[in-house]
């Protein structure tokens, strides 16, 4: 079996398992599944900004909140249909990830992510004060997601409609990886000034990196607000934006399959650690710490590491 043929049943399976998960399952089952396969998301904008532009970023929780803000104000007040309102909502975080793209091409590391921080800060506190359009520290009240007519009243149907979601999105970031602007960015990512005497034009391409994670995280925050009925400021948090980057880093920043596993931590991660209450911060950081340490591709990256084993091992024909 070739390498390419044990990635593709290995996701065949992950798909087959989560599908089949939620029969098997209660109530807060649906809703711990429908919660992962939404972070499961975010972890794909984390791929395309981090894993494949090489820009660190802890102010994901910005495209969170506007994707989630954005989608429902267009529902509730002007009455668009769920998914274009998705959709618009991704497109409204793209163009502040656009934004947020300029200082990028100024800066980079650890002042990129202070950049990123106090953006976050700055969007937390806008939807903060503005209370007439946002309802301040009231929030918002989310509708349940209907489509053509047909509401999605539970978690467990909500869930499989943000899976068909996610395997769409999640083939488009593969595609992504493979792709000529993929491979561009690979190469910004490994030696930037190499990569621009080859021709490759670095502001375009962190232009779309920036751009694509955005949308994807907006479009996430867009589909969480239905979830969870009622959307505040205090959900889109710095603690919010660290739990994302921490996800990604545990799941893998470099293929798809971390984006599920990563999402998996964080979902259960709060169930495991309750009782810790205000320390769970401190056990992510530690957990970060320690992954970047031992295992800086994430728990993806065991499989691969196991079937280069097994390849060195096997005697040839």
């Amino acid at each position: 079996m070739t390498k390419d043929r044990a990635n593709l049943l290995g996701y065949v399976v992950a798909f087959v398992i989560l599908a089949a998960a939620p029969l098997f399952g209660s109530y807060y089952l649906h809703f711990l599944l429908a919660s992962l396969i939404v972070y499961a998301l975010v972890a794909l904008s984390m791929i395309v900004l981090v894993g494949l532009g090489g820009q660190i970023s802890i102010g994901h929780a910005a495209f969170w909140a506007i994707g989630a803000y954005g989608s429902t104000l267009l529902v509730t007040k002007l009455g668009l249909a769920f998914i274009p309102a998705v959709l618009a909502g991704g497109l409204i975080a793209a163009v502040f990830g656009a934004l947020l793209a300029i200082p990028a091409l100024r800066v980079q590391g650890h002042y990129l992510a202070i950049a990123t921080l106090g953006f976050a800060l700055f969007i937390q506190q806008v939807l903060f004060e503005w209370e007439s359009l946002t309802g301040g520290r009231q929030g918002l009240f989310v509708p349940r997601p209907d489509i053509g007519g047909y509401t999605f009243e539970n978690d467990f149907e909500y869930f499989y409609l943000l899976l068909g979601l996610f395997v769409f999105f999640g083939w488009i970031v593969r595609n992504l990886q493979r792709s000529p602007t993929g491979l561009a960015l690979s190469a910004l990512k490994t030696s930037p000034i190499a990569a621009q005497c080859a021709g490759i034009n670095r502001v375009y391409h962190l232009f779309a990196a920036f751009i694509v994670s955005a949308f994807l995280a907006g479009v996430s925050g867009a589909l969480y607000g239905p979830l969870i009925g009622h959307i505040s400021t205090e959900t889109f948090s710095l603690d919010t934006s660290l739990a994302f980057l921490t996800m990604s880093v545990i799941g893998g920043l470099d293929s798809v399959a971390g984006a599920i596993l990563g999402a998996l931590y964080l979902t259960l991660a709060p169930e495991i650690f309750r009782e810790l209450k205000s320390a769970q911060m401190v056990v992510y950081g530690l957990t970060l710490v320690a992954f970047m340490h031992f295992l800086p591709g994430g728990v993806a990256s065991i499989g691969p590491r196991l079937w280069q084993f097994y390849t060195k091992r096997r005697p040839a024909n």
